[in-house]
């Protein structure tokens, strides 16, 4: 509103100076906005202003409508006081207002959306998890009740104790007793207080006790177990660390095995390997098996416990493992001490 009026005020100046003819009546009726001319007694010369007009105000508001006296004419063409009326302002103002109320509720409804993808994306680990462990305990349920059922079904028929039931009684026992040990070293035991219990272990020794405690698993199963010791291999690592680690890829060999399979154990300078003839893992699962709870097959009981447990071991002792199997034709661990 300044900008014009000083513009209009520039014109009458340069038409008076220049006497050039200048029709006010002109600017009053192509406006969009309401002009007004006055002299020095505050008379209209031309105006489309209807309003009273307060002259000793530069600016002021009047019926929600913005109202300028500007006096940079000074006289000239009569003219000594220049009005204009805006007519749009509250009418803009209010469409400002429709335009950030509806931004912000764009804005709004994109910080909605956002948050409400990032907060599933945030509870799906979650939710995994709550799965996991939900199948945790089904399968441990389960894990637990088929040797409990066989102890029971054992004492039942004690009375007729043969070869068979002690060795089902045995079988249940050690599966009860190792599942205890495999959570409660999952569970409760700490690793810089297992370094600490470290010392010098011949790897051999521990080999061919578990092998001797998991026979009568194997044996069930009528799986061959070959042992190829070619040396001794010394290590320093706590022992019941060392008996998870070796009885976990020992019972994995047999539990995911074929009736009738093998299970080659081979110990060359400061190298375990154990190969089975099992079922195999498949290429798709072979990045999650050491995950904890993860299961690359139904096909066995398991708490999907055994090979997180190995790699928390080999991590902790600084041992490498590698693995490589076939889908169908077995799985080989290779673990350097």
């Amino acid at each position: 509103m300044q900008m014009k009026a000083s513009h209009l005020s520039s014109q009458i100046i340069h038409a008076h100076m220049s006497d050039t003819p200048l029709s006010l009546n002109k600017f009053t009726q192509e406006s969009e906005l309401k002009i007004g001319f006055y002299n020095k007694n505050q008379k209209s010369i031309v105006t489309s202003i209807k309003d009273e007009i307060n002259f000793s105000k530069n600016f002021y508001e009047k019926d929600r409508h913005l109202i300028l006296v500007d006096k940079s004419a000074f006289g000239h063409l009569n003219v000594t006081y220049t009005v204009i009326k805006e007519q749009s302002f509250h009418n803009t103002i209010a469409d400002i207002k429709k335009k950030i109320i509806i931004v912000l509720l764009l804005v709004y409804l994109l910080f909605t959306l956002i948050g409400y993808f990032l907060a599933k994306l945030f509870i799906k680990p979650i939710q995994m998890k709550r799965i996991q462990l939900d199948n945790f305990i089904k399968e441990s349920t389960h894990e637990l009740n088929t040797p409990i059922s066989a102890l029971l079904m054992s004492i039942k028929s004690q009375k007729e104790m043969n070869e068979k039931s002690y060795q089902r009684i045995q079988i249940s026992a050690k599966r009860i007793s190792d599942i205890y040990k495999d959570l409660t070293y999952l569970l409760l035991r700490n690793s810089d207080l297992d370094i600490k219990l470290a010392k010098d272990i011949i790897i051999n020794k521990i080999l061919k006790e578990q092998i001797n405690h998991l026979f009568p698993l194997a044996q069930k199963k009528k799986i061959k177990i070959i042992e190829n010791y070619h040396e001794d291999i010394i290590a320093k690592i706590d022992e019941e660390s060392l008996i998870r680690l070796i009885n976990n890829l020992l019972a994995n060999a047999i539990k995911y095995n074929k009736l009738g399979g093998t299970i080659t154990i081979t110990t060359n300078k400061n190298i375990l390997t154990i190969k089975d003839s099992g079922i195999g893992i498949a290429k798709e699962h072979q990045s999650e098996i050491y995950k904890r709870f993860y299961r690359a097959t139904n096909t066995s009981g398991g708490f999907g416990l055994g090979l997180n447990i190995v790699y928390k071991i080999c991590q902790t002792y600084d041992i490498d493992i590698k693995m490589e199997s076939e889908y169908g034709e077995g799985t080989e661990f290779w673990l350097k001490f």
